[in-house]
């Protein structure tokens, strides 16, 4: 009976071969990332790509870029998703696991708060979730490097690996100062040569600055022979390149850096952690000090090649230190910065709690300018005032951008982060820790004073700096990782699975960011050599893939005006200005308004340029639009020939007024008036043409640019010139 019965019960279904295979594969995946701790430590796989990812970051460039910090923002953004997805697997993998998230968590989710906050007043949205998104990635990679940095020794390791890297940039930098590599277009040794793999001299030698009392320190602290030797060697190398890159805020940065390690060590009574290499540190200090002697411009390396500075500029001491402040003020903020300042003050002023947004300082300047330019203030500024994409002050800008709110998470932080540094370094701790938190809060100082004349803070390189150094401190063997927070089955799974989920979608966004900009590259290149159907190919591809191709668009508008399709020219010109407001933009707009023959709207669009006070050319050029061009356009001849006279008068400089005058001549038959009038063109054009060139052969021969985007625009108006004077030598041909 029971064996009838259980016959009757229902038997399990035998698998068929294929699921049965399917199971045991699934079975070993499973089995295998289960041993996979064991047999690897992600933990150590992490700390040596992180390694990795520091030491490339400095050196990598890739020229098809439009410029030298693109590519090290997508390396460096590559790099922590991968360091990202890495620890998501450990989440997955590992039934319990305590994330050490230090006393900076409170103050760091503060700061994000206020970031976010500020996105309500953004411009363009787009534009600000990206710096915003990289706010989120920065904080992830210090989590990231607190939760990887197991000893002393691995401290010692990553600042290794950022300062040889730092010194390979140095070597390739001091080849250009030498004139043995290739600079920039234009000059062949020299400061303005030193680009290094950073695109600026500036930029080399801010990064530079930070890195020089770490990486002094790390020298002491290093016990093997050979290492140490070698650690000099390309501490040698960094000084001399920072100080070849003659860049006074860096400088500065360096030396406040310098007096805050030994002032620490003085006030805390740290010495004694130096005693037992006292020899070594005396012998490493003088040979820095020659080095600094050496590489100096009134040096006897500038002598020897003909670069030194003149016997006044080096006789008193006093007097260079007096010069050096006048320069820092003249070139790195004062006269030079001020009004990117006060412009920023007028953003507070109109948003004074959550700022303008996250990352619209670029996008709000030309608005604001204006604004600043009809206050009691501007209108002393009685000189062109450039688009700025940046303050050239850190902290100006960050106060603009994210209001008094911001401010106040930004102080919450810093204060935090000095609170727990002062604390441990009047500890009982070693006194060899201690010093490195002094050697490390050097490092901080100095990125602190560079921020006050420059902007380290949207520089790839120097942003890993400062995230490197506050986690560097924040690590197990110094200030501590605590608090901690343990995370278990449901939460350790959730967060892991979105950590992975964002570390792929940021890797996607920024390869195709990144591929946008690639292809910009090549439509600006194309559109120099005015092969505009290829440029067109480039230019919708970076549009196609950007995330806020603003100068894409801008470009876009001028090929599309090149081949005469003016309607879809002027929609690429007003959708540029959502992101890359340009006052080129409204001239250009304003210009194609005329040829459509829609003078209101041309009128207004001149309005609106002419208040953001443009640059003298592009001033002038509308100018004479609204004066002359429109009445032409209105087709009233009656005052234009009496409006055109008074312009020149003016402007007796102005070949383009020679070219409509000659243009309206000849509509009247009169052939010899008009040749006249071309042949004057063409006088002002060579006058014009030798002034450039005057002014292109001063700065070869003072091998030193104060504005860096000086020399493009003297090519773009040689350019310019060339083309006019074309058209003139054509409308004298056709005259005879």
């Amino acid at each position: 009976m029971r064996a009838k019965e259980a016959q009757r019960q229902p038997q399990p279904k035998r698998p068929s071969v294929g699921q049965g295979q399917l199971e045991r594969a699934f079975a070993r995946f499973h089995l295998l990332i289960q041993r996979l701790p064991s047999s690897v430590s992600l933990r150590r796989l992490r700390f040596w790509l992180l390694v990795v990812l520091v030491f490339s970051i400095p050196i990598v460039i890739y020229l098809p870029n439009t410029e030298y910090g693109y590519t090290k923002s997508a390396v460096l953004y590559w790099g922590i998703s991968l360091l990202i997805a890495l620890w998501a697997i450990e989440l997955f993998v590992r039934p319990q696991m305590q994330i050490e998230v230090t006393r900076l968590a409170w103050p760091a989710l503060g700061v994000l708060g206020a970031a976010a906050l500020s996105l309500i007043n953004a411009e363009n949205l787009a534009l600000s979730l990206i710096s915003f998104v990289g706010l989120i990635y920065f904080g992830l990679l210090g989590l990231l490097i607190v939760n990887t940095t197991e000893s002393e020794c691995d401290i010692k390791i990553l600042l290794g690996a950022l300062v040889l890297s730092a010194s390979i940039a140095s070597g390739y930098g001091l080849l250009q100062y030498y004139g043995r590599l290739p600079g920039p277009p234009g000059f062949v040794g020299g400061s303005s040569a030193m680009i290094a793999t950073f695109g600026n001299p500036n930029y080399l030698a801010g990064f530079l600055a930070h890195l020089i009392v770490p990486g002094v320190f790390l020298s002491f602290v290093t016990q093997n022979r050979w290492m140490r030797v070698g650690l000099l060697v390309i501490l040698i190398l960094m000084t001399a390149a920072l100080v070849a890159a003659n860049s006074v805020g860096a400088w500065l940065a360096a030396l406040f850096s310098v007096l805050f390690f030994f002032a620490g060590m003085l006030i805390f009574r740290l010495g004694r952690a130096l005693h037992a290499q006292r020899r070594w540190v005396l012998a490493a200090l003088i040979l820095l000090g020659v080095t600094v002697w050496l590489q100096a411009p009134p040096g006897p390396l500038n002598a020897l090649i003909g670069r030194a500075a003149s016997a006044q500029e080096s006789a008193n001491p006093i007097d260079q230190i007096a010069r050096f402040f006048q320069r820092l003020w003249e070139e790195n903020s004062g006269i030079a910065r001020s009004w990117n300042w006060w412009i920023a003050y007028e953003m507070l002023k109109a948003h004074p709690f959550i700022g303008v947004g996250l990352g619209d300082y670029k996008v709000e300047f030309l608005e604001y300018k204006a604004r600043f330019k009809e206050t009691p203030l501007g209108q002393q500024y009685n000189f062109y005032l450039p688009r700025a994409i940046q303050a050239h002050n850190d902290y100006v800008q960050l106060i603009a951008e994210l209001g008094l709110i911001g401010l106040i998470a930004v102080g919450f932080f810093v204060s935090t982060l000095l609170r727990s540094a002062h604390s441990f370094v009047r500890s009982p701790e070693s006194p060899e820790r201690r010093l490195w938190v002094v050697a490390l809060c050097a490092g901080l100082a100095a990125f602190a004073t560079d921020a006050l004349v420059s902007f380290p803070l949207h520089l790839p390189a120097s942003e890993l700096n400062l995230v490197l150094l506050i986690s560097l401190l924040y690590a197990r063997p110094l200030l501590g990782s605590e608090p901690t927070v343990a995370l278990i089955s449901k939460t350790k799974i959730t967060i892991g699975a979105v950590a992975f989920v964002l570390a792929l979608v940021v890797s996607f966004f920024t390869y195709r960011d990144w591929q946008a900009d690639i292809a910009l590259d090549q439509g600006e290149a194309e559109i120099k050599s005015l092969r505009y159907e290829t440029a067109r190919l480039a230019l919708e591809r970076s549009v196609a893939l950007g995330i806020a191709p603003g100068k894409a668009l801008y470009y876009l508008g001028v090929v599309y005006a090149q081949r005469g399709e003016l309607q879809r020219a002027r929609e690429y010109f007003e959708r540029s200005l959502k992101t890359y407001p340009t006052e080129n933009a409204y001239f250009q707009l304003a210009e194609l308004d005329l040829r459509l023959g829609e003078t209101r709207r041309a009128r207004e669009h001149l309005k609106m340029l002419l208040r953001l006070d443009p640059e003298p050319t592009i001033r002038l050029e509308a100018e004479f639009m609204q004066r002359v061009l429109i009445l032409i356009a209105e087709g009233d001849r009656t005052l234009v020939w009496a409006e055109l006279a008074k312009f020149l008068q003016e402007h007796p400089d102005y070949p383009r007024g020679y070219l409509v005058r000659g243009v309206l001549h000849r509509e009247r038959g009169e052939k010899e008036a008009a040749r006249a009038e071309f042949e004057r063109g063409l006088q002002v054009i060579a006058k014009l043409k030798e002034g450039i060139l005057r002014r292109l052969d001063q700065i070869q021969r003072s091998r030193r640019l104060t504005d860096p985007d000086e020399l493009t625009q003297l090519r773009a108006r040689a350019a310019a010139l060339v083309q006019m004077e074309a058209q003139f030598e054509e409308l004298l041909a056709q005259l005879r």
